[in-house]
């Protein structure tokens, strides 16, 4: 069952929290292991470490999170723009379905090696709703993958593990992928 809530979150009055699987642990867990999921390399490996050296299907429960951006229109270009609503609605949707997907993929594998889990689907800046979510569910520990930046990129672009290191209130887990 798939559950929209609007949420006042510490971004913006309204922000999309989408609870995508359905919480399947029947009893309160010892620890909850938030786990931030995007279709990158770095994220399913963040995640294969996780089930590999962190998870206990016995005492955990682990939350599957995704955040997809929002969908915006240059203001120059507002003009030009107007026709292009059903458009934008159009890649919302589709953005919001990837999501939804990529959750229940990582589901399933958590399900088969009888994981408890949840997935939830968050949409807005990925830095800011996972800490949120994560102090939310007062997570025990969040895992999440690095996607390598130089310095430079970090502090120019922003990393997502970065900020979240200084700001969740939980132990954050960044596992390193093996230099090939």
């Amino acid at each position: 069952m798939l559950t929209a809530q609007s949420e006042k979150t510490g971004t913006e009055i309204g922000d999309i929290h989408e609870e995508v699987h359905n919480d399947t642990h029947d009893q309160k867990p010892h620890r909850i292991i938030a786990i931030a999921i995007d279709q990158s390399n770095c994220a399913d490996y963040a995640f294969n470490w996780a089930v590999k050296n962190l998870i206990n299907p016995e005492t955990d429960q682990v939350v599957l999170l995704n955040v997809r951006p929002y969908i915006t229109a240059p203001i120059l270009y507002a003009t030009i723009m107007t026709d292009k609503g059903d458009q934008y609605s159009k890649t919302d949707e589709a953005n919001k379905i990837y999501s939804h997907n990529l959750i229940r993929k990582y589901a399933e594998i958590l399900i088969k090696q009888k994981v408890k889990c949840k997935g939830v689907a968050l949409r807005g800046d990925p830095r800011e709703e996972i800490v949120y979510k994560v102090d939310n569910l007062k997570a025990d520990v969040l895992v999440v993958g690095s996607r390598g930046m130089n310095a430079f990129k970090r502090a120019f672009v922003g990393s997502t593990s970065d900020y979240c290191v200084h700001n969740c209130h939980c132990t954050v887990i960044i596992p390193r992928q093996p230099v090939q």
